[in-house]
């Protein structure tokens, strides 16, 4: 008899890698940095960089929603395929790496951006086969720290930063934000459960320093083969 036929499980891999995700204006930033003061020879890979003028660009034309058929979409695919770069390349260092958002949160937002359907199901597509290659090659992040809060934090955090293009531009995107808020939270808690990502949900209306001691304390109970100082 022969022995029926049974699709083979792949498992996925892990990297030595945590991310720092939630809502925009939630301090993963501050938070990613604090972390990296404290797993010894680690870095932080940041979602925004100063001397990307392109991101920079697309990211204000996005916001200015002149002509959002065409910029969000580049926006959009040049932040996934540019944060998977970085993943790939730094995600599996001897040290730990700390990235500022993920792929995965990608996702979200582009399906609120992308407005035209025959260019988000390329996106998607796209976007699949990445994330297909990132969890079996590369490997999901050890730790998925999800920073969660209200809809007052995050406009208080946000004008607080007073980044130029999202206050000049808040009115227009105030219904963007608050449909981004509403599903924000559930979208990464579900990402997490369907990659089997290990993650820990924060309160981001703490400070620094107390959020900071609730992830270290998470990752101490995981015996990893990081130096916490």
């Amino acid at each position: 008899m022969k022995t029926p036929l049974k699709p083979k499980f792949q498992p996925a891999k892990i990297a030595n890698a945590v991310v720092v995700g939630g809502m925009i204006a939630f301090g993963k930033t501050t938070i990613a940095e604090s972390l990296a003061k404290h797993l010894k020879g680690s870095k932080v890979i940041y979602e925004l960089e100063e001397q990307d003028q392109l991101a920079d660009l697309l990211l204000a034309k996005m916001y200015e929603r002149n002509d959002e058929l065409l910029y969000a979409p580049l926006f959009q695919l040049y932040f996934t395929l540019n944060r998977f770069n970085k993943y790939r390349k730094e995600c599996n260092n001897k040290t730990p790496t700390i990235f500022d958002r993920s792929i995965f949160e990608d996702w979200l937002f582009a399906k609120q951006n992308i407005h035209r359907p025959s260019i988000f199901t390329y996106y998607n597509h796209l976007w699949n086969g990445i994330v297909k290659e990132l969890i079996f090659k590369h490997g999901i992040p050890a730790l998925y720290v999800i920073l969660e809060g209200d809809w007052e934090l995050f406009e208080q955090r946000l004008f607080q930063r007073n980044r130029k293009v999202e206050i000049d531009n808040f009115a227009k995107n105030k219904d963007y934000f608050k449909n981004l808020y509403k599903i924000y939270g559930e979208f990464i808690k579900n990402v997490c459960y369907d990659f089997g990502i290990s993650h820990c949900i924060v309160n981001a209306n703490q400070s620094v320093e107390s959020i900071t001691k609730q992830v270290l304390e998470v990752l101490k109970s995981k015996n990893l083969d990081w130096e916490i100082i």
